[in-house]
């Protein structure tokens, strides 16, 4: 049907052909215009300090009017609040930290060893990118009030975050008798700041595998029960074989089944969906095992991509980057 045109009141035509801009572009348009400003706030904070960043400087970088920055996002505490914010979660997406991949494989491990060295990795992934800005707010804590508070709610939210994990170990039997879940927390909660990763790795020179391991040893020492007389742990023989037809992989030692790795398929996916590892066999390789022969299976077809909805399989992958090519990019297709 053809377009008309309608006539107002005066008689002049009107153009009713011209589409509406959708909401969901606009609000996309947005979303990028505050991803922008925010992360050139970021990085203007970090060179000049944030006394000396300006609002019409993140404006000038970012391409954006003065005013734009205000009505995307505010003043200087609120760039700086959020910059710190999306620091630490690693992307602006709306999802609380307690539920990303690597605090839910977290919550799901039972080994106290293995959770320690989880719980690191963690430290190392948020402090590698936090440090800089880390060191900005509490600088500007002494001179701006709204960087003050800010530094007053990372405090609070670090020692909240310490105490979950030490909490979390102690339900499952792992902290040391001697040690109160407020003890290991206040340790954990020291452990956590951005400065001692800075000092021991940008000022001294340690790698960030030198500083993770060291990391490991300390938190051990403090909230794990001290290791008895050394015991040679014989290399488990695991076997592993793919139960098609269940849709899963399954591990055996000596006859005995170890654990397993459930999946679904799809035409073009596999989605990972639990792994469970049987009582005496933590932290001995048997869910490392299984992982690593999904996933080279999966890269020897090449005619699917990962999606890792198992915690476990996706803190695996990212520890071992080499696999990550694997994993559905679910923005680029």
């Amino acid at each position: 049907m053809p377009i008309r045109p309608t006539r107002t009141p005066t008689g002049s035509e009107v153009d009713t052909a011209r589409p509406a801009y959708s909401s969901a572009v606009r609000s996309n348009q947005a979303r990028a215009t505050r991803r922008t400003i925010v992360a050139v706030a970021g990085e203007l904070f970090v060179e000049h300090g944030y006394a000396a960043t300006t609002i019409d400087a993140v404006a000038a970088r970012a391409g954006v009017g003065r005013k734009t920055v205000f009505s995307s996002v505010g003043g200087k505490g609120a760039l700086l609040k959020l910059a710190w914010d999306w620091t630490i979660a690693g992307d602006d997406e709306p999802i609380p930290m307690s539920e990303r991949p690597a605090v839910q494989a977290m919550l799901a491990e039972r080994d106290p060893g293995r959770l320690v060295r989880m719980w690191v990795d963690m430290l190392l992934d948020v402090g590698s990118r936090a440090a800089p800005l880390g060191a900005v707010v509490l600088a500007a804590a002494d001179v701006d009030a709204e960087a003050r508070a800010l530094t007053e709610m990372i405090r609070r939210e670090s020692l909240a975050g310490a105490t979950a994990f030490v909490t979390h170990l102690a339900g499952g039997g792992g902290l040391r008798a001697d040690v109160s879940i407020e003890r290991g927390a206040d340790a954990c909660w020291a452990l956590v700041n951005s400065l001692l990763l800075h000092l021991l790795v940008a000022t001294r020179g340690w790698s960030l595998q030198e500083y993770g391991e060291w990391l490991v040893q300390v938190a051990s020492t403090m909230l794990l029960e001290p290791a008895g007389p050394a015991r040679s742990r014989p290399a488990l023989d695991i076997r592993t074989v793919h139960e098609q037809t269940r849709e899963r992989y399954q591990a055996s030692v000596d006859g005995r089944v170890a654990g397993h790795l459930s999946y679904q398929l799809t035409e073009r996916l596999v989605l990972f969906t639990h792994t469970e590892v049987d009582p005496g066999f933590d932290e001995r390789g048997v869910a490392d095992a299984l992982v690593r022969r999904a996933l080279d299976d999966l890269r020897a077809d090449g005619t699917r991509r990962v999606v890792p909805l198992c915690h476990f399989v996706a803190w695996w992958i990212g520890r071992h980057p080499d696999y990550a090519s694997l994993v559905y990019d679910a923005a680029a297709n």
